[in-house]
């Protein structure tokens, strides 16, 4: 099994619950933990979890949402899962998809290779600008472009009072056209339709 001395956890907040945060650090099972704060750091919205990535020192990378706790054991089926070159998620889809279910996500915990998001990322940014829209929807960008990817079925907790906060990216009007059309910006490269000029 991979160790948690090989995984670093990496998580983004807009810095507006510092309590979840905390809690959450208090739940991982993995000493290394880099938090991106889009209100201190620069402001990569939902890549922030990227740019944490990047400051990783360790092979492998932990993904979660700042309003899911995800417990130990979820974090340990995660970790003795994982196989080189593959996005290993928790399915973070709830009961429906919503045609989404060709992409894993991160909310509910992942494994992956350290080096692999930003593979996928920059095969996006050579056909389109790193924009808001990109920013927000890294996750799908992220999720449509793993060449492998394997869906766990694990519990995890949402945090309601956090999830459903008007502020919230999900609970904004504009957002589900965004994450659609980022997303078949992505599934096009995927499929070819779309090369870098």
């Amino acid at each position: 099994m991979l160790e948690t001395s090989q995984v670093t956890a990496c998580l983004v907040t807009r810095g507006d619950q510092p309590a979840a945060i905390l809690r959450i650090q208090e739940s991982l099972i993995f000493d290394q933990i880099i938090v991106w704060d889009n209100s201190i750091q620069t402001d990569w919205k939902c890549a922030g979890r990227y740019m944490a990535a990047r400051m990783a020192k360790t092979p492998v990378v932990y993904f979660q949402d700042d309003d899911v706790i995800v417990p130990k054991r979820t974090q340990i089926e995660l970790l003795e899962n994982y196989k080189p070159g593959v996005m290993v998620a928790n399915w973070g889809h709830g009961e429906n998809p919503d045609g989404y279910e060709d992409l894993p996500l991160v909310c509910g915990g992942a494994v992956v290779d350290r080096q692999l998001p930003w593979r996928a990322l920059r095969r996006y940014l050579k056909c389109y600008p790193d924009d808001d829209g990109f920013r927000y929807e890294a996750d799908f960008v992220a999720g449509v472009l793993y060449e492998t990817f394997e869906h766990h079925w694990l519990p995890f907790h949402i945090d309601l009072a956090i999830a459903q906060h008007p502020s919230r990216l999900c609970n904004q009007t504009w957002q589900r056209d965004l994450k659609f059309d980022i997303t078949q910006r992505a599934r096009a490269i995927r499929d070819g339709l779309k090369v870098a000029a």
